[in-house]
């Protein structure tokens, strides 16, 4: 299955960003200088595919059940200090 143009903006979004975060901030950071915005539902939908794949994964943390956080699967160290990971 080839990638979208959505897909490889989101998952080159991720490597960027290099830490766990939410679906809304992925879209906020891809909406920074996009004329049209994203909704959130396209972002997840989009970052559903990359994980079906195997090129993301899904973090669910313990304090926040109704909160999900993605990351690139091989993503290795997260970059971002203690207080930014999965920070929105």
């Amino acid at each position: 299955m080839s990638a979208t143009p959505l897909t490889a903006e989101v998952l080159a979004a991720l490597e960027r960003i290099g830490c766990p975060v939410s679906t809304t901030d992925v879209m906020r950071w891809l909406n920074r200088d996009r004329a049209t915005p994203l909704v959130v539902d396209q972002v997840y939908r989009a970052l559903d595919a990359l994980r079906a794949r195997g090129a993301v994964q899904r973090l669910k943390p313990a304090s926040n059940r109704r909160v999900r956080y993605w990351a690139v699967a091989a993503g290795g160290d997260c970059s971002c200090g203690p207080s930014q990971r999965g920070a929105s």
